[in-house]
């Protein structure tokens, strides 16, 4: 899954703000005491009916959820809170190693001078910011008047910046399921009828790590991912293959091919749609001409888009249709004369067959067998055909060492042919070195 956003300068400088003005270590019991004073409100029989009652008890929830963490946001620096202790220690997440400052209720992860991560050891009340939103809920349900209305909208707005924010910290510690809680309850609390805003972005990492290996939660992913599609979030193209992923997860083959031609109608070099579009077919038994349709009719809707022709001759090359993978990647050349992709996977082709030829020899028993040197003529003559669109490669792209390497190996096996292909091997075997010593 992709790295996640970083958030607006705006909500850098409220919490920053915060951070310099309130924090001090959390006081857990004294935290607690605070939420106990709303638990007794709450257990009043004539305060539980109050909407004016639940929004306070919201307000308590944020208050102490912002306590207990210290006011960390991601972009606080590592000064603000240095002088508060002197127990360091490093830890690795996900692969990456960060400074720790300690205290004895949070740890406080460091990349450099910047937070980035923090993990409650001991919390006052568990997931307060959940709470919170529960408790707007209900002052909505019991606020029939609409008196607490504007302050509900104002807190839930709030809030869900607050969410927004859990989420991203419960991923980057690896915690998937808090996040996708907090994701959930972000988008929902930004997209209630009293706020009407809907936070696409985090609707859609919602979906996306609903699909994580530890969930699986497929009715999640398709809720959160079709919200994103259907308000115009399409992360070119990859909420489509996403939401295909999901409905393949619950076992609904026809909403996958659905999502997937809907979004390879939209997005026609996505290769992620056209990959996952060309498997289900081919899983299904279906006919590959319904994927070429598709791509014969982006083609006449953009007839200078060359990767749309690249497309067409990857999927030759896949279904083993290789005469019609070398006419497309031609017309890809022909298209942009600037394809390296182009290139480079014509030359592949020929490079390809070429080793098979070889292959083909090598399973031959008898070493007298006339087939033998047929074979390795035919395995010769493709290697040398590989040439040209492998140095047109290189040419396109001079730093890209994979074409260049192909030359290089290829001019070696026919070194001793003359002088000439000897010069040209060390020519290339030259500029591969001094590439390689970049």
């Amino acid at each position: 899954m992709k790295k996640f956003f970083t958030f607006s300068v705006c909500a850098a400088m409220v919490f920053g703000a915060m951070a310099q003005t309130q924090l001090k270590a959390p006081n857990l019991e004294s935290l607690r005491k605070e939420i106990a004073k709303s638990d007794a409100d709450i257990a009043n029989p004539k305060k539980v009916e109050k909407p004016k009652t639940w929004v306070q008890r919201a307000e308590k929830f944020v208050s102490v959820h912002d306590k207990a963490t210290m006011g960390a946001s991601q972009n606080m620096h590592k000064a603000i809170f240095a002088a508060m202790t002197k127990e360091k220690t490093t830890a690795t997440v996900g692969g990456t190693e960060y400074e720790v400052l300690v205290f004895p209720t949070i740890d406080l992860y460091f990349d450099k001078d910047q937070l980035v991560l923090w993990k409650e050891k001991e919390t006052a009340v568990d997931r307060p910011l959940s709470q919170a939103y529960l408790a707007y809920l209900k002052a909505v349900e019991l606020d029939v008047k609409s008196a607490q209305a504007k302050k509900i909208a104002v807190g839930l707005t709030a809030l869900a910046l607050k969410l927004r924010i859990e989420g991203v910290n419960a991923y980057t510690g690896e915690d998937y399921k808090s996040a996708q809680q907090y994701f959930i309850e972000s988008v929902e609390a930004s997209r209630h009828p009293l706020v009407g805003q809907i936070d696409t972005t985090i609707a859609y990492y919602a979906g996306v790590v609903s699909l994580n290996e530890s969930l699986l939660d497929y009715d999640n992913a398709i809720r959160y991912l079709t919200l994103c599609i259907d308000n115009a979030y399409l992360d070119d193209g990859n909420a489509y293959s996403t939401l295909a992923k999901a409905y393949a997860g619950k076992g609904d083959s026809i909403a996958q091919e659905q999502t997937l031609t809907e979004g390879f109608v939209k997005f026609p070099t996505n290769q992620a749609i056209l990959i996952d579009l060309i498997n289900l077919y081919l899983n299904s038994g279906a006919n590959e001409d319904k994927v070429i349709a598709y791509l014969k009719k982006a083609q006449e809707n953009e007839p200078t888009n060359a990767t749309l022709y690249f497309a067409e001759a990857t999927l030759y090359e896949k279904l083993k249709r290789l005469d019609d993978a070398e006419r497309m990647y031609i017309k890809t050349i022909e298209v942009d004369a600037t394809s390296y992709n182009g290139y480079y996977n014509l030359g592949a082709l020929y490079y390809n067959r070429a080793v098979e030829y070889i292959k083909e020899a090598g399973e031959i028993k008898d070493w007298k067998n006339p087939k033998i040197k047929e074979l390795e003529a035919k395995a010769n003559a493709e290697f040398k055909r590989s040439l040209e669109p492998f140095i047109k490669a290189h040419e396109v792209q001079p730093n890209d060492k994979y074409a260049l390497e192909n030359v290089k190996n290829i001019y070696f096996r026919f070194r001793e042919e003359s002088k000439e292909m000897m010069d040209l091997y060390n020519s290339y075997n030259e500029k591969y070195t001094s590439l390689q010593g970049q």
